[in-house]
Order: structure tokens, then sequence, then C-alpha cells
């Protein structure tokens, strides 16, 4: 384009000239920062930087009351008690009537509260703990792995069966390295789609962690799995991309990693400093001016304390005089100080200070609510990643597995399952309820926004976590079992008269 613009225009025309620009101190070697240089990180390395970072965030998540707090916290409130489906075949697709559509739904809700018992192979595991363990692995690894695996009909009412994976088996194999396709345990087709994924199945013994070791593998000792087999998944890799190019979760506690480990050494040595000072024990000296004592015990060692317990009385030697440790720590600054290395470290993860340290002595109800509100977008951010890269997922695979087995019986005149496959699996889904700071004026505020149509019944219902028509349906039960015992009491009956 630019040569055609040129040739119309002339040697002298401006197109392709060289022009000055402002300076841009960013993209400088000089000053403060002269001595800030970056680089990438080759993709042969990115595998070792990855376990390197898994294994650290592992150590936090089990060790640091910090880390552990945010990721409790984003867990409880993403999940919760369990993510909850609302069948919703979309009638006026399918060409049946509301009510069609409604008993179908409660017919697919059936069948997936049977699944949902024994949705892991152990039978040990509900689909809410699923999705509670496999949150909890995204917040600390970056990524999931759940396979997707068929069991046999020994007692249970579904074959469907989610197995939950560490994602550090994803690997390539020592004999794969050559192969462009493969790029740490993922094989990828020309458009970047994955096509098969390799995970580390080793012979029991033979290695006790994934993440070391398991480089020097060779193809034998992995199980490779397809992407897909026709229109069924058969590996569920989940991570929130974040980079162009991504093929591999970065987990969440990586940009704060530094400011965790840190502040927990830091309280260590704090509290182990309080330790010593408030083990301070009573010390006598012995007074031996001309020597008298020391020459009489001439034969004797002297004595040398190595260890201190708290209310131990200590007898020095003649001449020795103690010096007491005050207690002067932690200094007037410590407190201010942590609460700002908390602040930066749960802003590292999107979350506000007080959902962190589960602080609200310094907030009023403008700024909890404020806090509270920042929080629940991340939230909501994901629930919502987690509904449509997992949930509905597996809601799809239970409903054909439901059709198949005659569990969920489908209208006559309407198309088959696999005809309109996505409006007979459509669904939504609920969460855990936001929760009110001030119910009062929080509910008024509901109220309000029904009385002039700025949201719906359902709506405002789903914020509870609650499902619209069950709501109903309870308070229509409720208000007729209300008027039938008002109509049986005296009060009731002298009325009619």
């Amino acid at each position: 384009m630019a040569s055609i613009l040129r040739t119309s225009r002339g040697a002298n025309g401006l197109v392709g000239r060289r022009h000055p620009h402002v300076r841009r101190m960013a993209g400088s070697h000089s000053g403060r920062l002269g001595g800030w240089h970056t680089h990438r990180t080759p993709a042969s390395s990115s595998r070792y930087e990855r376990d390197t970072i898994q294994l650290r965030a592992e150590d936090l998540a089990a060790n640091d009351w910090a880390p552990r707090s945010v990721i409790d916290s984003m867990t409880v409130n993403v999940v919760g008690t369990g993510l909850k489906p609302q069948a919703k075949p979309l009638a006026e697709r399918l060409g049946i009537s509301a009510e069609e559509a409604r008993e179908v739904a409660r017919q697919q809700e059936f069948a997936w509260q049977m699944w949902q018992m024994e949705a892991h192979p152990s039978g040990k595991l509900t689909f809410d703990d699923l999705c509670f363990l496999g949150l909890r692995c995204v917040l600390i690894h970056g990524e999931l792995l759940y396979l997707p695996v068929m069991l046999p009909d020994e007692g249970r009412k579904f074959s469907l069966a989610i197995q939950d994976t560490h994602p550090g088996r994803l690997r390539t194999p020592l004999d794969r390295e050559s192969d462009h396709r493969i790029r740490e345990g993922i094989e990828f087709t020309e458009w970047g789609a994955p096509s098969r994924y390799w995970i580390a199945d080793p012979p029991a013994g033979l290695l006790q962690d994934w993440t070391h070791g398991t480089d020097s593998l060779s193809s034998a000792h992995f199980v490779c799995k397809p992407a897909f087999v026709a229109h069924r998944p058969c590996v569920l890799h989940l991570f929130r991309v974040e980079e162009v190019e991504q093929v591999r979760g970065i987990s969440p506690l990586a940009a704060g990693m530094k400011l965790f480990r840190h502040l927990d050494d830091s309280l260590d040595y704090e509290l182990m400093a309080q330790i010593i000072t408030a083990s301070i024990p009573v010390f006598i000296e012995t007074e031996d001016a001309q020597g008298i004592i020391r020459q009489n015990a001439r034969d004797h060692e002297d004595i040398y304390h190595q260890q201190v317990r708290p209310g131990q009385i200590m007898y020095g030697n003649p001449g020795e005089r103690p010096h007491i440790l005050e207690p002067s720590r932690p200094g007037n600054n410590f407190v201010p100080f942590t609460e700002l290395v908390l602040r930066a470290a749960a802003a590292s993860m999107g979350m506000p200070y007080e959902v962190l340290a589960k602080d609200f002595s310094k907030s009023n109800y403008s700024s909890t609510r404020a806090a509270l509100l920042e929080a629940w977008r991340v939230f909501m951010l994901y629930r919502t990643w987690m509904v449509n890269h997992l949930c509905r997922i597996i809601w799809a695979m239970v409903q054909e597995e439901a059709v198949l087995r005659g569990y969920v019986r489908l209208p006559k005149h309407a198309p088959g399952f696999y005809e309109a496959y996505h409006a007979w699996t459509n669904s939504k889904w609920l969460g855990p309820a936001r929760g009110y700071v001030d119910p009062v004026k929080e509910v008024l505020g509901v109220a309000k926004a029904l009385e002039n149509r700025l949201t719906t019944h359902a709506d405002a219902i789903a914020e509870r976590g609650e499902d619209w028509e069950d709501v109903w349906a309870q308070r229509d039960l409720e208000d007729s079992l209300l008027l039938k015992s008002a109509a049986q009491s005296p009060q009731g009956a002298n009325a009619n008269a």
C-alpha cells in the first residue's frame, strides 16, 4: 500500500517519510530505569517456571493464612454449597408448548439430581464437591483437569462420571519433545485447537511427585486422550486466558506471591521476638569481687545458658551482669505497614482488603458495601466462567445419557435430541446468595426496583440463590394452608356465619 501511494504522489510525497515523535521514558535505559532489564521466558523453559509457580502456590495455600483466606473467600462466594441448574428447553425453537417444556425441564432436573450424587467415580463426591474442588484448583494452580469417563453399570443409574486429575500430570513426553505440534502436554491442530492431551500415568512407585522427574518419561508412561470424540469432550482442561497464545493456566497467586511469602516470614520473626521477650528469666548474679569463689571453684567450669524457658531462674558466673531484653517489638508502624502489604496482596488477586483479612473494623456501611460490590464483580466473573466452561458442558452430557436411558421423555411431535441438541440442553445456573449488608435498606431498594419495573421477580429471587418458580409454588402452598387454617378457626367460622 505504501509503494502504491508513493508512486502516485511522486518521490517527494509524505508517505514513508520518517518523522520525529515524543520520547517515551518507558522505552529508555537511562536514569532510574537504567537497571530495568526484562526478558521473555522461552517455550523450552516455560514448563519449569510453571512447575515452580504451582509448587509455591500449593505451599502458600497449605501453610500461609493470607492466601488461604482469600482462596476460601472466593470459593465460598463463587461456588459455596453448589451451583444449581434450572432446565430451560427453548419451547419456541422446539415447536412445543410452554407446559410441555416445563414437563421436560422437571424430568431433566430430576435426572440431574440422580446423577450428581454419583458424579465422581469413587461415589464420595457430588457435582457440588467437584465444583468446589475445581475452583480451588484454578485459584491455586491456575487450571483444572477433569476427565469424563464412562463406568460399568454396577449399581449406578448413569455411566458418566467426572475424574479429577492433578494438572501437573499434563506434560510432554521425552520422546515427543521435538514434535512442534505439542506444547506443554497439549497437541494442537494447525488452527490452534487442542486435538490430544498427554497425561502422565507412570507405574505406581515410579514417581511420587509429578513435577520432578516426569520430563524423563517416555510416551509409554502417558495416556493420550483425544480432545473430542464426535461432539463429546474427553478432557475438560479449564483456565482463564489472560495472555495472547496462552496454552496453560497461570496461578492467580503468582502476582502477589512475593508479598505473601515475605509477609508470612515477617510475622514469624515478630512472633518469635515476642516469644523471646515474653520468656525473660530471673537472672541472679554471684558477687565475687576478690575472686575468692572463683578460686575455690576453679575445678568447676563456668555456666553458659544456651536455652531460655519461661520463668526460668538462672545463676550467672561471678562478674557477669545480664542485659535484660526489653519488649519493644513490634514497632509503632508494624500494624499500618502490615495492612498496606495485605491490601497490595489482596489487590493482586482482585479482592479488597476486607475480604482477605476479614477485617471490617475500619469501614462504615458505604465503604463496606463498596468493597463487597467490588468483590462480587470478581465472584460473578468466576461463576459465569465456570458455568460456561464446565457446568453447561457436563449438564449436556448428563441430559444426553438421561434421554438414551429413558429418564427424560421428549414429546413425540418435537425434533429429536440430536436434531436440536442446544435447544434441549439449554440451562440457567444459580449460585450462593449475595447477602445483605443492611437488609432493611437493600430489601427496600429491591422493592422499589420491582415497583418501577427495573428488575424482575426472577432476577431478584435469583440474587438470593433461589429459583423463583420454587419460591412462588411454596408461597401458593402456604397461602392456601393459611386460608384453610383461618376458615377452620372459631373466629373464621363466626365470620363465615
